[in-house]
């Protein structure tokens, strides 16, 4: 019989287990504008607050050897919540890379005491700093031996602003224990090598706490010891490599939950997710969306990296989520965070970015990948309807999406720059290569010799890219990656009438705010249309200015510029080739959608005389918010913008324009119109 679930919560009466058998109805397909927009904003949000507040309160570099390579750890805890107390003992086997290496030096904040440290049993040197402390080995080692090191620490760990290691409580004063030390809080509650190149190749996490509680961490749980003190001692295994920032404890009266993902004919894999005993009945019918996720996600990047261990859930107290390995930590169970760090299991601990400027390849993947699973699970539109909202944002990025300077936490986490342009380079990437092509090169990256269970750089994906496709992509990683800014084009077109259609000439003015890149080389969509017929033809517009000559088999009453809205870009539609990157607007208007009545989609045209600050939003007939389609900067200049069909009914419906010059705040204009829905 398929296995559901099974949910139970820990206490102090052993035994005592309560199963359900939840069933699961998906949900129906509607607009992402209504569903989780405000969600993943909030995801963002506290993200942002978080590092933010490691970077003013934290020291942000790693000061760790990079003369020893990293083999294994074993963390053995003692932690009490009454005194909030840790005692700890850590081993460490790493192998040398240098010549006669006589001492080693580790992260650990200086709010933890090294009581002493033991190579092969016997006693060495040490010195204890106020962010590291250096071991003084045995013996000098040569690259390829061996050095093991048995450090033993106590004290009350620090947080680093927030969340590497916070003793809490929730509901009525429960204590709670949990960790989160992304990027450089790990140093806060162990000695390590707190960098996530220098992955462990496995470890062993030993905790011992009080026996009315649960501890979940990484890997597999291994039989529980329950102590003749009134403690117990959970010891989970991970066996795969792991960076020392997704290795996590949290901790506390747990009620369990247990699903299974059924990847195989008769092969599972348990879904183990602790959860706060009073969000229990609310948050299990949410947590089954991850084995849609697990199910869609191994389609199309290849199995769940860690099929052999778990995948599961703990709640920890700080807002969003936190993508530990094979459990990761969230304080809801919204649909989008979960989908959003489940992602992360292939592209941040399957795949780690080998440095901290390389962030984007966790971060804007696992965004991507939110809209991927809205696709798959909901339909096309739902797709459209999350990658607009995250490229609206993008246009307010500032800096490349590779983060040259990782010296500001605050800067590696922005949600416009690394989540939501990085997401929008990979829409874009998909349709420069192609949906097949697209697909294959992230399942070939996600199976990278070298960099999977590894490390991994840009350069590294754009090989894969560049390999799968047969196509020289520098010019693309070079203007969406480490380049600024996106292009605002204008455009203008003119045709001569035939006997068998028309020729139309179409001019491409850009620009761009910046000499990084001056422009965007990029493969264009023009859709040209007339009553009843319609083509899009693919443009390759490499220069500042271009002009095209297309040969079509009808006569077009309307151009349209990137019409799917393919391209992070601002566009304009000017009124003759003369006027291209000239002369705007004298004044402020809003065009009647074309078509009207329409289904699947409509398009909606408006002018502005200068840089405006601009909100296009459509209502129902009861004056409810159906969809936001702009809000944010636009330039001068005729723009168009889209609306999908995006699972609303048939119906009138009202659009609402306002502009506000960025110049001249007394320079307004709002507008009303009508339009209606035929299905």
């Amino acid at each position: 019989m398929r296995r559901i679930c099974s949910v139970g919560f820990c206490s102090t009466i052993a035994g005592c287990l309560m199963l359900a058998h939840l069933v699961f109805f998906p949900a129906p397909a509607f607009a992402q504008d209504t569903r989780s927009v405000l969600e993943q904003k909030r995801l963002i949000r506290s993200e942002m607050l978080r590092y933010n507040a490691i970077a003013h309160q934290s020291p942000r570099s790693v000061l760790a050897d990079d003369q020893i390579d990293v083999k294994y750890y074993l963390l053995d805890l003692h932690i009490t919540t009454l005194p909030q107390y840790l005692r700890g003992r850590v081993v460490m086997n790493a192998v040398s890379t240098q010549a006669g290496l006589d001492s080693v030096v580790l992260d650990l904040m200086r709010a933890l005491t090294v009581d002493s440290v033991r190579m092969g049993g016997q006693q060495v040197a040490f010195r204890q700093d106020s962010a590291t402390f250096t071991i003084f080995l045995d013996r000098g080692y040569n690259p390829g031996e061996l050095i093991s090191t048995e450090i033993f620490y106590e004290g009350v760990p620090g947080s680093s602003g927030f969340g590497s290691f916070e003793f809490s409580a929730h509901g009525a004063s429960v204590p709670w224990v949990w960790t989160l030390s992304e990027p450089y809080g790990a140093k806060d509650w162990w000695p390590c090598k707190d960098h996530p190149a220098d992955k462990a190749d496995s470890t062993d996490m030993y905790v011992t706490i009080d026996s009315s509680f649960r501890a979940g961490s990484n890997g597999t749980l291994q039989p529980v010891i329950q102590n003749a003190d009134g403690t117990v001692t959970y010891h989970w295994q991970e066996r795969h490599p792991i960076s020392t920032y997704l290795v996590s404890l949290a901790i506390t009266n747990y009620a369990e939950m247990k699903c299974y993902f059924d990847y195989a004919p008769g092969d599972s894999m348990l879904v183990l997710n602790y959860v706060l005993p009073e969000h229990l009945s609310g948050d299990s019918a949410l947590i089954l969306n991850v084995l849609d996720g697990l199910r869609i996600y191994s389609g199309l990047f290849g199995l769940y990296p860690f099929i052999d261990e778990k995948y599961g859930h703990s709640e920890f107290g700080w807002g969003g989520g936190m993508e530990h390995q094979t459990m990761t930590s969230v304080d809801a169970f919204s649909e989008s965070l979960l989908m959003h760090e489940l992602a992360h299991q292939w592209f941040g601990d399957m795949i780690t970015c080998r440095t901290w400027p390389n962030i984007w390849l966790n971060e804007g993947f696992a965004t991507f990948c939110e809209a991927v699973y809205e696709e798959h699970k909901y339909g096309e539109n739902n797709y459209w309807a999350v990658m607009n909202n995250w490229m609206n944002y993008a246009k307010s990025a500032s800096g490349s999406v590779y983060v040259n300077d990782s010296s500001d936490v605050g800067t590696l986490f922005d949600g416009a720059r690394v989540y939501a342009k990085g997401a929008s380079a990979l829409h874009m990437l998909r349709h420069v290569l192609g949906d097949s092509v697209f697909f294959q090169a992230m399942y070939n990256y996600a199976h990278l010799a070298g960099a999977r269970y590894n490390t991994a750089a840009t350069s590294d994906f754009e090989s894969v890219c560049e390999a799968t496709s047969g196509k020289d992509l520098s010019y693309f990683f070079n203007e969406w990656i480490y380049g600024l800014n996106y292009p605002q084009y204008t455009y203008s077109w003119s045709q001569v009438y035939l006997d068998s259609g028309a020729t139309v000439t179409v001019h491409v003015h850009q620009t761009t705010g910046t000499p990084t890149p001056p422009f965007f080389t990029m493969p264009v969509d023009f859709r040209f249309s007339t009553a009843g017929w319609d083509t899009t033809i693919t443009l390759w517009n490499d220069s500042a200015s271009q002009t095209f000559t297309v040969s079509l088999p009808k006569s077009a009453d309307s151009v349209q510029l990137d019409p799917q809205h393919w391209i992070l870009r601002d566009a304009g539609l000017v009124t003759s080739v003369a006027d291209a990157g000239q002369e705007p607007p004298k004044i402020y208007s809003l065009g009647q959608n074309y078509p009207n009545p329409w289904n699947p989609s409509t398009t909606i045209t408006y002018t502005l005389p200068e840089r405006s600050r601009v909100s296009l939003k459509i209502y129902d007939a009861l004056g409810q918010l159906i969809a936001t389609l702009e809000d944010g900067t636009r330039f001068s200049g005729k723009q168009s913008v889209a609306w999908n069909n995006t699972g609303v009914a048939s119906g009138v419906y009202f659009y609402r324009f306002t502009a506000v010059s960025e110049t001249n705040p007394s320079r307004a204009y709002s507008e009303v119109r009508k339009m209606t829905l035929l299905k």
